[in-house]
């Protein structure tokens, strides 16, 4: 039994022994297999650098709550107000661009300041200004990535509300182009006042602030319009009302170095490790301010006489309008048809009836004013009073010298000016008519065709002359 079991134990080792021996080509192999572990991972493929996606702190900022919310409340603000006053701007480009600036300066400018205060005091309130100050990043760069939500995000609601209103004005504008240049300054200008916010809640520990500098934008920016001074133009929301004026190929960048360089020397004054570097954009805010200031009376505005040109139609007498009111010109030929109709065939009628206040009108044409106010949209609203300011001036023109007192004359010209371009129910209006008023009109209603022709010719003879005391009655 010994020997046997000393037989089986040499044959269990003389079979392991192979197993052994197996082993170690196995452990031979560990070596590239160690090698590979300790290699790095393969992944996916880098990506380019300007391919690669938006990441890091600013990111982090601009995806808060507070940056977006700033944006849509300043981007459905504006619409609304826009909207609000759509039949005024929906006219012409520069109209467009002027409620633009009024909206989103006056209006969004005040809102971007408080925004921007309330979120110059977050560490402040949070408690987190000793922390951040440990970190590796620059005050500047701290400071940039704060104010960040509430500078580019209502400046994009603006952008945006510039958009859809640029869009609208397309339909009825009829001459020029859309003032890219001033819609650059009012947005640069908007981003500023989110910096001077932003800073104000950094230097300001009061939590009344962010209402504070909203009123004290607003009127920073609306009072210098009430001003004859110099520093009026340094205003960023000033309106013009003009619609035959262009702005000087200039005016835009140097506004926008003004807003943006006060900001950025204030900016780089408050964060910047040398604060002699805040005398740079401060030079540059102090050169585009003296040339604001050389601008006078006339401001950044000059004519534009391709704008005041006239397109006239083919009546008798001729009516024409700007070519920024192109579009209103059909309707205004019908609500003068007719005034036309009447002085059709009558001795020294005007040839033309024209767009008031423009360069291209005559001292022998009549002139129509109120394109802006008795049209929306291109369309005429109240054709009777239109027709009746170009009865008036065709009858009585403003070139005339006004007489001090009232005359008989005054009663029979306005007795021609109603016949003209009657209006219902005017007779029924206090206070009564004069009798020379009454007898003339009823007159001008009941004369045969041919001795009314030839009265009312005498009567603009002696009426476009200005020498209305030779006028007699009908």
């Amino acid at each position: 039994m010994t020997g046997r079991k000393q037989q089986e134990t040499s044959a269990v080792r003389g079979s392991a022994a192979p197993e052994a021996g197996a082993d170690r080509p196995v452990r031979a192999a560990e070596g590239p297999d160690r090698t590979a572990r300790n290699a790095p991972r393969s992944g996916p493929a880098p990506v380019p650098r300007g391919q690669r996606p938006f990441r890091g702190p600013l990111r982090a900022e601009l995806t808060r709550w507070f940056g977006p919310v700033v944006g849509a409340t300043v981007l459905v603000t504006l619409l609304f107000t826009m909207a609000d006053k759509a039949d005024l701007w929906l006219i012409t480009w520069i109209s467009t661009a002027d409620h633009l600036r009024t909206a989103g300066l006056l209006v969004g400018g005040p809102l971007t300041a408080a925004a921007a205060c309330w979120q110059g005091g977050r560490e402040r309130r949070r408690g987190t200004g000793d922390l951040l100050a440990t970190m590796s990043r620059t005050p500047l760069r701290r400071a940039l990535l704060a104010a960040a939500p509430t500078i580019l995000w209502p400046v994009v609601g603006y952008l945006l509300t510039t958009a859809v209103c640029l869009v609208a004005t397309w339909r009825y504008a009829s001459y020029g182009r859309p003032w890219v240049s001033l819609i650059a300054a009012d947005a640069t200008a908007l981003g500023a006042l989110g910096v001077l916010g932003f800073l104000a809640g950094r230097v300001v520990p009061w939590r009344l602030a962010p209402p504070l500098v909203a009123v004290s934008t607003y009127l920073a920016l609306g009072l210098p319009g009430y001003s004859e001074s110099a520093v009026t133009w340094l205003s960023p929301a000033l309106e013009h009302s003009y619609p035959w004026d262009r702005p000087l190929w200039w005016c835009a960048p140097v506004s926008m170095m003004w807003t943006a360089g006060l900001a950025g020397a204030a900016l780089l004054a408050y964060a910047a490790r040398r604060r002699v570097t805040a005398l740079v954009p401060l030079a540059a805010a102090a050169t585009a301010a003296a040339l604001l200031m050389q601008l006078g009376t006339e401001g950044p505005w000059r004519p534009d006489p391709a704008a005041a040109a006239l397109v006239c139609d083919d009546g008798t007498p001729q009516v024409c309008a700007s070519r920024v009111h192109a579009r209103m010109l059909p309707g205004a030929s019908a609500a003068l048809a007719g005034l036309s109709a009447k002085l059709r065939g009558v001795p020294n009628t005007p040839a033309r009836v024209v767009e008031s206040e423009t360069s291209a009108a005559h001292e022998t044409d009549a002139e129509v004013s109120g394109w802006d106010t008795y049209f929306r949209r291109n369309r005429i609203t109240e054709p009777e009073l239109f027709a009746l300011n170009a009865a008036a001036d065709t009858a009585a023109p403003r070139s005339c010298p006004t007489p001090d007192a009232h005359t008989r004359a005054d009663d029979i010209s306005t007795a021609v000016v109603d016949w003209l371009a009657p209006i219902p129910g005017l007779d029924d209006l206090p206070p009564p008519p004069a009798p020379l008023y009454t007898r003339t009109l009823t007159r001008l209603r009941t004369m045969p065709e041919r001795e009314r022709t030839r009265w009312l010719g005498r009567y603009l003879a002696a009426a476009r002359s200005c020498h209305l005391d030779r006028v007699t009655a009908p």
